[in-house]
């Protein structure tokens, strides 16, 4: 009976090990030492769309819409199109394309260019991102929509979805925001 237990915890562990990605990881044992939490706050795709401001910029309006038609995309690890799937860093490279803005590829070189914007002066279309637990050198992407939600692509075996930034895990690892 004792083994029986010592067999069940684990599986879950190496269930959880395998079930963790990260977009901005470059080697598949750093990718499966993160996912964002399972279901936080997440919102339907009827839910999500924040009134946006009359006078945003055309820019800024086509990053926004084409992150919210991204709703329910699959996620995948180095996918950057609605065919393919999404990681975070992916979808911010597909819907910044689609508005004439190219950006690097991988979320930690996406945080390192841009504008600096202060959480409380975020606007549509600006990045925020995320640091995971224990991986100061990993980083996570978002677009914000408005309202104090954002857009992103969480990890394996889920989908691009909206999620608010006062959920208690992202505003912990919350590290910054850029426009670009």
């Amino acid at each position: 009976m004792h083994s029986i237990n010592r067999y069940k915890q684990w599986g879950a562990l190496i269930l959880i090990m395998a079930l963790g990605w990260s977009c901005s990881a470059s080697q598949p044992n750093i990718r499966a030492r993160h996912t964002s939490p399972e279901k936080p706050d997440a919102i339907s795709p009827l839910q999500s769309s924040p009134s946006l401001p009359e006078n945003l910029p055309r820019k800024r309006s086509i990053i926004v819409q084409h992150a919210l038609n991204s709703i329910g995309t699959p996620y995948k690890w180095g996918g950057e199109s609605p065919e393919t799937g999404f990681d975070c860093s992916g979808l911010v490279v597909f819907t910044h394309k689609k508005a004439g803005i190219i950006l690097p590829r991988t979320a930690k070189d996406q945080f390192k260019s841009g504008k600096t914007v202060l959480r409380q002066d975020l606007q549509p279309a600006d990045l925020v991102f995320f640091t995971p637990p224990d991986r100061s050198k990993s980083f996570r992407v978002g677009i914000y929509i408005g309202e104090g939600l954002f857009v992103h692509a969480p990890g394996r075996g889920r989908q691009v979805s909206v999620v608010g930034l006062n959920h208690p895990y992202f505003k912990k690892h919350y590290i910054g925001s850029r426009s670009q």
